[in-house]
């Protein structure tokens, strides 16, 4: 049997250090998905959705924090894809201040994800007793988009502080998102 070279010994060391640190990756515990962590309860073409959900000794103050969570990542989610679709409004609109123009969408933006979050739905609601008695509580809601550019289109008439070209340029905005739904 001939000894093994430096080359040789070297290699092997080598392929035995790649196979040993490529074993895969290590979960460092238990993975935990909620019961409203499907795709079923995330933003589509139709919806803007959020979840959320809350701990506490108290029921209903387990059930009032996840409502809290949940609205705020609705509103999260209503917010971002307005801005999305104003940013790119205004980059094809050359003719429009596009600071000025986003601001008033902003305003018009908040005050209609308000007075929304009143109008959402529950699709989903369930609560835990956990062994430590304290209460967690999941909630899911739904607002449904052309609900949503309906009444943004509403709220845009009736501004004042307005202009006409404002108004139009707002106008054809929401039309477009509109006409993007898929339903």
């Amino acid at each position: 049997m001939k000894p093994l070279s430096a080359y040789s010994s070297f290699g092997i060391l080598l392929s035995l250090l790649l196979i040993t640190s490529c074993s895969g990756f290590k979960k460092p515990g238990k993975e935990v998905t909620g019961p409203f962590s499907s795709s079923r309860y995330q933003t589509n073409s139709r919806y803007f959705r959020g979840t959320g959900s809350g701990t506490s000794m108290d029921l209903n103050t387990s059930k009032s924090k996840a409502m809290i969570t949940a609205k705020q990542r609705l509103a999260s989610s209503v917010n971002t894809t307005m801005r999305t679709v104003a940013d790119r409004y205004v980059k094809e609109n050359s003719t429009l201040n596009a600071s000025d123009f986003m601001s008033k969408y902003e305003e018009l933006n908040r005050e209609v994800t308000n007075t929304m979050l009143a109008d959402i739905r529950v699709i989903g609601e369930r609560t835990f007793k956990l062994p430590n008695n304290q209460y967690e509580t999941h909630i899911a809601l739904e607002i449904r988009k052309r609900s949503m550019y309906n009444h943004l289109r509403r709220q845009a008439r009736l501004m004042k502080q307005w202009n006409e070209a404002e108004r139009a340029a707002m106008e054809d905005l929401i039309d477009r998102l509109l006409a993007e739904l898929k339903d």
